[in-house]
């Protein structure tokens, strides 16, 4: 019982564990992502202000010779045009000579360099800016300095500051403050797409599982049902003195003591299916034998030439529920049969310890065989080979050895038309 409930709680912890990965590795990518893009940030930022500093050593070498205004415009447009964020450039009083990258509207004010006169520009006062484009220029010059702390240049001559030069953002820095956020938000909504198709696919196999399951049920509970039918038929007949079968009371109470335990060695495997079942040390060839014995009778009736080869080889005792390893067998058994198809053929059983010391159980048909697509999903709920196959047999497989008794499962070989071998190993 501690064997199981270790089994669950490790089933528990590996699905958080789950979780808790891909939460932690989206968070890790949204982060790599944040200060890769910071980093973008602080390089173009660095790039501008070096740009900026060579673009106010210009200013100092080439506009202060030139003593006039228009002659400041005229040197500054071809090499002020080729500056890739905005930037405003003011004298010694603080007042702006020139601008570029700004927009052309501040304040709801035409603010283009050509539409400020010269003269405007000798008669501001950089402390008390008349309303205007000027006061809303040097605004903006404010708020670049509040980014960026302005660049001085100085009078070659003597020295003496003779401007700043006061600069913002590129357009690419801002959008990219944006980037994060935006990265943030495109992961989240993949990680959200993947969850709800991942919760889709869970829920199509659960649909699967329990359309396959009140199929499988039926089926289990049809063969011992109508055998029980058909005993009442024949004590009715007995009873009435009509009937003329030579088999005797004795006969059919025994028959139907075997379709009662039938039917209860049923309620009590579906019963097992939903929790945890009990386990406990059994001989693996003991049951082998006794589920093969009852398998002879099906596999004499379905009207094949079948051979059934038993090769079993001492293997120690393993802890197992023997009602739920017999299904597995039934299942496999019955696989095999419907891969043998109206031919016949040869099934194989054996049983052997691998390297690891581990029990293995083989069943080896000679059938049709399986192409690689459907080994890879032979074991999913609701895949099948068969027109009317359910999808459940190898799927109830995987869940009672591995999730049940910590086995494995596996399609060990498979080739079309040369038969397949499934290994169950079960540890000693």
């Amino acid at each position: 019982m501690a064997a199981q409930e270790y089994q669950s709680s490790t089933r528990t912890v590996s699905s958080t564990l789950l979780r808790a990965y891909i939460f932690l590795g989206s968070g890790f990518i949204i982060l790599m992502l944040f200060f890769y893009t910071n980093h973008m940030i602080d390089r173009l930022e660095k790039e501008s202000e070096v740009l900026s500093q060579i673009f106010a050593r210009f200013c100092a070498a080439t506009i202060v010779p030139a003593a006039q205004g228009d002659a400041i415009s005229g040197v500054f447009s071809d090499v002020i045009e080729q500056i890739p964020f905005p930037v405003i450039v003011t004298d010694q009083r603080g007042v702006a000579w020139t601008w570029h990258g700004i927009p052309d509207k501040l304040g709801g004010i035409s603010v283009k360099i050509d539409e400020v006169s010269y003269q405007d520009f000798l008669v501001t006062d950089a402390t008390e800016p008349p309303p205007g484009p000027m006061r809303e220029v040097l605004k903006l010059a404010q708020k670049f300095d509040d980014m960026h702390p302005p660049i001085p240049f100085y009078d070659p001559a003597s020295g003496q500051v003779f401007g700043h030069v006061h600069y913002g953002n590129s357009p690419i820095v801002d959008e990219l403050r944006y980037l994060p956020l935006i990265q943030a938000i495109v992961l989240g909504i993949f990680v959200l797409l993947g969850y709800l198709g991942y919760r889709g696919i869970k829920e199509g196999e659960q649909r699967s599982i329990w359309l396959g399951m009140a199929k499988e049920t039926a089926h289990q509970l049809g063969t011992p049902i109508s055998s029980l039918m058909g005993w009442l038929h024949l004590l009715r007949e007995k009873k009435d003195g009509t009937g003329s079968s030579t088999v005797d009371m004795g006969e059919i109470v025994v028959e139907m003591e075997e379709d009662v335990n039938r039917l209860n060695k049923i309620a009590y495997r579906f019963s097992n299916i939903g929790s945890l079942p009990a386990l406990k040390m059994e001989e693996v060839n003991d049951v082998l034998s006794a589920s093969l014995d009852y398998l002879r009778k099906r596999f004499d009736r379905v009207g094949r030439d079948i051979t059934l080869i038993e090769d079993l080889q001492q293997v120690p005792p393993c802890n197992v529920n023997r009602e739920l390893l017999e299904w597995v067998i039934e299942n496999l058994f019955r696989n095999s049969i419907d891969a043998l198809a109206e031919k016949g053929g040869t099934i194989t059983v054996r049983t052997g310890l691998n390297s690891q010391g581990s029990v293995t159980i083989a069943f080896e048909d000679d059938g049709r065989g399986m192409s690689p697509s459907e080994q890879s999903r032979a074991f999913s709920p609701g895949f099948s080979t068969k027109r009317r196959g359910w999808g459940l047999g190898l799927a109830l497989c995987k869940r009672i050895i591995e999730d049940y008794h910590g086995g494995k499962i596996a399609i060990e070989r498979s080739q079309a038309g040369l038969g397949t071998l499934f290994v169950i190993t079960l540890p000693a």
